[in-house]
């Protein structure tokens, strides 16, 4: 967004900047073989506006004819001159002759054509008027910008909301105001004529900026302009709608959201120029030139009229394309929430965001040259679970990938996996060699065998402490063994992960009930305790039904796991738009008899609490959504639904819903399945003092989790609710950290990866490059795509567009004036 208009400079400024660009520019083509002899190899146009007298007032003219013809300009022949003596005091083994005389020769005809760019809301009349002026009177070949809302209110409003951009607020009177459809095929049509008559080309730009209520409250002013990503599929379909009105006879200058990643497509519709800035500002920066240079040279011909089949098609996918959609990213930004020293500015996003704060590009760097083994032992020394957390972590190391900001983010997970996977059988064989710590006589006891409590167990074992882990369930691995689908976690996994917690002396009590007393537990002569219950008590469903035909998803998941026949009926529906409500639809879809499977949800998609890539995988499973819709009652087989609509935003950055009086919607279901969130059992936790009755907050140490109790520590869902398995494994590394400084223990150290990463400007450029994700068919090549954000970090180089700021070696720097 912005609220400023492009032009910043005087008239005589503007000048100065088109000229001195006009000589550089043609220096560079000879010194480099940008093109033959024959062509310019390049075009300048003037950018003009906003209303007739201000395009005939003596200034604007003047600018307009000096870049017509700059051979009486006084600065012309002055900076001739400035360009010579430079190449003279260069020397001649580089600058030749050839090049002095080719300056010389250099053209005073700087530009012919001219793009006018017209306020928002300016009348129809006075553009046909400008655009007359600059073809008859200035003699200039001429496109004009329209607007985005040229496709009508209806039509940007919808778009914009179904591509995820519902907090964009839209003026219907900007709409109302700005040219209208119908008036601009006329008036183009016109000009079209016109320009014919006088030899002139005519065509369009497209497209301006969209004009958006400004209620970020960021910028000044009541509206700002939107341009970028969001704007493409506006801008592309506004295209096809103005060249099917001209079966494809009209010049199209494209602009509106132009990048790298869909230049060679646009091209290929038979639009061109293609004009960009959005990509040369972001990181990557001037690099992307390159990039966009190789991907439209396999061009083979560009047709002159526009090829209206092949349009239609990339206009119509643009709706629905996830490069356009606002949820591709999972954040808004990737910054970290620290502040960095001046020069410590190389901390990697992607282990900021982890709870665990792995070392992620250590690991990756690991794959790329298959060590695998140590890339799992450098896992391991801050993750006992890389095996489970290969298949389901949540990742948000992923969504803080800097790649993000270039093209798409390195699978950072699926690489974890990869090196789980590869190293584990040789690291397995090295085990014995490992040195383990000899156990103390100190006693820890573990209340629950989740992965909280696993990796609580875990660094304590590795520390020398004996650890006993109680498990009221027949096995470990807690929700993540007894719950969830196995086809989103493997039994092999899971196994491979509690195997080598065995290995380091771990004992396990199952079936022993949670109902435990802390005193009792001391005085067995456990020095320390560690909660690590989960959340398994399910919340009510509250509506009027009958109770058999309405199942627990947690208890549905668990019999699942267990391959015990269940028999649903044909038409499902699970109430609920987290995670296990995704779990819940797959393994439902699952079931023999099922025919359909419906997820009902209060709000919409957008607001589902659930994983991107576990609601994507529903959808690809033939889940169907009906969202905006809560349950009422279930009589029989008649599930009735409340309408609802979308409010205002709540504090949870979630909008709000209320009910749509009197709709309702009724559909026919044979079971429904209860997944509308996950609590902890407090029980235990009242009947030994951490919580007081109507208390729901539980006092810990937020450094180390030690609660009220001394050498009592608590954490995953029995500290802060549902959980990610990440930040489970986090807190039982944080209160085992704790525990082991107080016993002054030797903590494990985190084994040091050497990097041999080129620092030169030649080897960051090459893998900056965009590359897509290689996803799992090479996963050593999509190690390479890692930019090893901890060990050097040059954005402000790139994105500095006046190349202000310069990478320097600082290792060389300091070598250097020692």
């Amino acid at each position: 967004y912005n609220t400023e208009w492009s032009q910043e400079l005087t008239f005589e400024e503007s000048y100065d900047e088109y000229l001195k660009a006009w000589f550089i520019v043609h220096l560079l083509k000879q010194v480099f073989g940008l093109s033959s002899d024959d062509g310019k190899g390049f075009i300048f146009n003037m950018s003009v506006g906003y209303d007739l007298e201000g395009l005939k007032t003596e200034r604007m003219d003047q600018f307009t004819n000096d870049l017509k013809n700059a051979g009486n300009h006084r600065l012309s022949d002055q900076y001739k001159d400035e360009l010579i003596s430079f190449v003279n005091q260069n020397g001649k083994s580089f600058f030749n002759d050839e090049l002095i005389k080719s300056i010389s020769n250099i053209s005073a005809n700087i530009s012919n054509s001219v793009t006018l760019s017209t306020m928002h809301g300016c009348p129809p009349d006075e553009i046909e008027r400008m655009v007359s002026y600059l073809i008859t009177k200035k003699n200039l070949h001429t496109y004009v910008k329209l607007n985005p809302t040229l496709l009508g209110y209806n039509f940007v409003n919808e778009t914009l909301n179904a591509l995820g951009y519902d907090y964009i607020k839209l003026n219907p009177e900007s709409f109302k105001n700005d040219l209208q459809f119908k008036d601009a095929i006329a008036i183009l049509k016109r000009l079209k004529m016109l320009a014919k008559e006088n030899e002139k080309s005519f065509g369009v730009k497209l497209s301006n900026t969209l004009g958006v209520a400004n209620n970020k409250n960021v910028l000044p002013d009541k509206e700002m302009y939107m341009s970028g990503r969001s704007l493409f599929p506006l801008t592309i379909n506004l295209a096809y709608r103005l060249a099917k009105e001209f079966n494809g006879e009209i010049d199209i200058s494209f602009s509106g959201g132009a990048v790298a990643a869909n230049v060679k497509e646009i091209l290929n519709t038979g639009i061109q120029p293609v004009t960009m800035v959005t990509d040369l500002l972001k990181p990557g920066g001037y690099y992307r030139l390159k990039q966009i240079a190789d991907t439209t040279a396999e061009i083979d011909h560009i047709n002159e009229s526009i090829n209206l089949e092949v349009l239609k098609k990339f206009s119509a996918t643009s709706l629905d394309d996830l490069d356009y959609r606002k949820d591709k990213r999972a954040i808004e930004s990737i910054k970290i929430p620290v502040n960095l020293n001046k020069f410590d500015c190389y901390i990697a996003p992607c282990q900021q965001a982890c709870p665990i704060q792995q070392d992620v590009s250590g690991y990756i760097k690991l794959v790329e040259e298959k060590k695998y083994v140590e890339a799992l032992e450098l896992i391991y020394s801050q993750n006992p679970l890389p095996h489970i957390t290969g298949y389901i972590c949540d990742h948000q190391c992923q969504f803080h990938c800097t790649r993000w900001d270039y093209d798409e983010p390195v699978l950072i997970r699926e690489l974890k996996k990869e090196a789980a996977l590869k190293g584990h059988n040789d690291y397995i064989k090295r085990f014995d060699s490992y040195n383990l710590t000899e156990q103390k006589d100190i006693k820890a006891a573990i209340i629950g065998a989740g992965p909280s409590g696993l990796s609580a167990a875990y660094f304590l074992s590795k520390a020398g402490i004996e650890v006993t882990i109680f498990e009221k369930e027949k096995s470990a691995g807690g929700i993540v063994n007894n719950v969830l689908p196995k086809f989103r976690l493997p039994q092999s996994a899971i196994e491979k992960d509690i195997d080598l917690i065995k290995k380091y002396g771990v004992k396990f009590k199952f079936g022993a009930e949670h109902n435990f007393s802390i005193d009792e537990l001391k005085e067995k002569g456990y020095k320390y305790i560690y909660i690590g219950i989960g959340a398994e008590k399910q919340n009510k469903i509250k509506f009027e039904g009958k109770e058999d035909r309405i199942l627990n998803a947690i208890d549905f998941l668990k019999r699942f796991r267990k391959n015990e026949k269940i028999g649903l009926g044909k038409n499902i529906a699970i109430v609920g738009g987290g995670n296990s409500a995704m779990d819940g639809a797959r393994a439902a879809i699952r079931i023999t008899g099922v025919e359909n499977v419906y997820i009902i949800y209060r709000r919409t998609k957008k607001y589902m609490p659930a994983d991107l890539e576990e609601f994507n995988e529903a959808v690809n499973e033939g889940v169907i959504f009906k969202e905006l819709l809560s349950p009422v009652s279930f009589i029989i087989r008649d599930l009735t639904l409340q309408k609802m609509q979308l409010s205002d935003f709540d504090s949870d950055g979630r909008r709000k819903v209320i009910p749509l009086e009197n709709e309702l919607e009724s559909l026919q279901i044979d079971t429904v399945i209860s997944a509308i969130g996950e609590q902890v059992d407090f029980g235990i936790l009242l009947k030994n003092n951490l919580l007081g009755e109507g208390d729901s907050t539980i006092h810990t140490n937020e450094s180390t989790n030690e609660t009220i109790i001394d050498n009592v520590f608590i954490g995953g869902d029995a500290l802060r609710g549902p959980s990610t398995v990440v930040e489970a494994i986090a807190d039982g590394r944080k209160a085992a950290d704790a525990i082991i400084g107080k016993e002054k223990l030797n903590k494990k150290n985190i084994p040091q990866v050497d990097f041999n990463i080129n620092q030169n400007e030649s080897e960051l450029i090459k893998i900056k490059g965009l590359t897509l994700p290689v996803r799992e068919d090479d996963l050593t090549a999509e190690s390479k795509r890692c930019l090893h954000c901890d060990f050097i970090c040059n954005k402000c180089v790139e994105v500095c567009p006046n190349r202000a700021n310069v990478l320097i070696d600082s290792k060389l720097l300091s070598n250097q004036y020692k």
